[in-house]
């Protein structure tokens, strides 16, 4: 009996030494420093790595989350991290009691517009809240179900202090193109917020010059699509005689991964191709004859039977869904830049208009086209339409016992769904595919034939007299931003798929001079090219190799 009660001592002691550092607000009150940022959730892995790596003090991290009621999505939304500074953020930092949050909600363009404007949005509410109004989520880890009933609780109107992207600022602040951030709904209303800067243009032009804009490292972004779309198109590749006969249906592998050239892609993106009925190969194994990806042979070699298919038009054809994403999201101004040169170039094919949200214009739209408010919906997005279900909202054209299937197309960040095999099981049901024959790994982009990436930013207000704390807010900022293009970073959160290394990098135009390696080390990934032209990024140009580079280019022949 003395050995139990000095074993249980022992482990109560262990336990009160790991949770010993633990912050949170219904036993340590109110913060030293609350910062609260907004912008894109394309690098949520590294932003949360910055601050259990760099900001914090070890263990000392408590974080809060909200859940989508809609998707289940935990911190797609909003999350905020509660700890002691760590020892190497200096004087008035460290030691400190800080409350860093993000709100992704809205996208990038949340991370610029609200800023520049002077406009409060909905962050997350921690401070003031008992321990009994969040669930437990893991070792210092809460979350909420935030919705309509219980948002005034949960969260509360302030401007940002900072802004987060997976680009340029420049490129989102550009009225009337789809890069304009549009509203989303406050949940506490249900309505846009009321004073939101829809007119914008002379603001737009010179009120970002009163911002701090740092560069952060690079994302790998990508094409992704349903499961059985990825499956007809390795079957017809393989007729074609662009994948190898020897490729298994459905597998993985960098090897296997079915291509798309960004001709196409722009095609498909500027709804330039309304049904699946248009797109053709020339089947090698068959005398050369033209057929549909809808042609029998096609579906039988790949398995998979034929998706829904209209009626309304009287046509009988198979819609195109394509999931862009909601107006102001890097996600979608990479792609438009990448694919469709928009807006940078005069006369450029814009990304095709959304569709309604209803089952009658659902039904009769060729193509269909989507605008997923986050980069989690898009994978849901993705899901409903392989499975037939529609649990985003966006899926409502009943056929049989449940919702029409679709062969499905959507942009993205390239990291995701990673649970996927090399033989193909495991993961959500959907894929990501190659562009222009190469897959969308760190080595490709640092060999520039990778081309949908783009470096990001981190912005604030240069000074902000009325805040006395703002030195110590912006002096966090910056740390977090420079963190945020480390390779060591980088390193720590990339994904690692069946087809190879993704995720984001550092580059050679960063001012701490990181070098090229040749052979590409995924290990310390820093990229020899930039878009960075006049002191900042820009989205909308071709990026070049860094002429202050060192470590030298390597030459890809294939």
């Amino acid at each position: 009996m003395k050995k139990l009660n000095t074993l249980a001592l022992t482990v109560s002691l262990l336990a009160g030494a790991q949770s010993a550092n633990a912050l949170t607000p219904w036993v340590d009150g109110t913060p030293t420093i609350a910062v609260y940022t907004s912008g894109g959730a394309a690098q949520d892995k590294a932003y949360g790595q910055v601050v259990t790596t760099t900001l914090a003090a070890p263990g000392s991290v408590d974080t809060f989350s909200d859940v989508d009621p809609a998707t289940g999505s935990v911190g797609s939304r909003w999350t905020a991290y509660y700890f002691i500074g760590n020892a190497n953020l200096g004087s008035g930092l460290a030691g400190k009691k800080i409350l860093l949050e993000k709100r992704s909600y809205g996208a990038a363009g949340y991370g610029v517009v609200p800023l520049v404007g002077s406009v409060a949005i909905e962050h997350l509410k921690v401070i003031g809240l008992p321990q009994t109004a969040w669930d437990a989520n893991g070792t210092q880890q809460w979350k909420k179900t935030i919705d309509g009933t219980n948002a005034s609780t949960y969260l509360f109107k302030k401007i940002s202090d900072g802004g987060f992207l997976g680009v340029d600022p420049d490129i989102l602040l550009k009225p009337g193109t789809e890069n304009y951030p549009g509203q989303v709904n406050e949940l506490t209303t249900g309505l846009p917020e009321s004073s939101w800067p829809l007119v914008f243009k002379e603001v737009a032009k010179t009120g970002i010059n009163a911002f701090t804009v740092v560069p952060t490292g690079g994302l790998v972004y990508g094409v992704a699509v349903t499961l059985d779309l990825y499956k007809a198109l390795q079957a017809a590749q393989k007729r074609a005689g662009t994948l190898p006969s020897s490729v298994v249906i459905g597998s993985y592998s960098e090897d296997s991964l079915p291509n798309l050239n960004r001709n196409v892609l722009a095609s498909l993106l500027a709804g330039k191709v309304g049904a699946w009925e248009q797109i053709k190969i020339v089947d090698k194994t068959d005398g050369n004859t033209a057929k549909s990806l809808l042609d029998d042979s096609i579906l039988t070699d790949a398995g998979i039977t034929a998706p829904y298919k209209e009626s309304t038009t009287g046509s009988n054809l198979t819609p195109v869904a394509v999931g862009k994403r909601n107006k102001g999201a890097a996600i979608g101004a990479v792609a438009y830049a990448k694919f469709l040169n928009y807006p940078g170039t005069k006369n450029a094919f814009p990304p095709a208009a959304k569709t309604a949200d209803n089952a009658l214009e659902e039904d009769a739209s060729l193509p269909l086209v989507k605008a997923p408010g986050g980069a989690a919906d898009t994978g849901n997005l993705l899901k409903d339409w392989q499975n037939g279900t529609n649990a985003t909202g966006y899926n409502n054209v009943v056929d049989g016992l449940g919702y029409a299937k679709r062969w499905g197309i959507a942009i993205n960040s390239a990291d995701r769904n990673n649970g996927v095999t090399s033989v193909g099981t495991g993961g959500d049901p959907w894929r990501y595919i190659k562009i222009d024959g190469y897959a969308p790994t760190l080595e490709n982009v640092a060999a520039g034939v990778y081309p949908h990436w783009a470096e990001g930013s981190v912005i604030f207000r240069t000074n902000k007299l009325a805040d006395p704390q703002w030195a110590l807010k912006t002096k966090l900022l910056k740390t977090f931003a420079d963190d945020l293009g480390s390779p060591t970073v980088a390193n720590a959160v990339n994904t690692t798929q069946a087809w190879g290394k993704t995720g984001i990098f550092a580059t050679t135009a960063d001012p701490r001079g990181f070098t090229a390696s040749v052979p590409f080390n995924t290990s310390n990934p820093v990229v020899p090219f930039t878009h960075k032209n006049g002191g900042l990024t820009h989205t909308e140009i071709v990026p070049v190799a860094d002429s202050a580079a060192t470590g030298g280019l390597t030459l890809q022949l294939k």
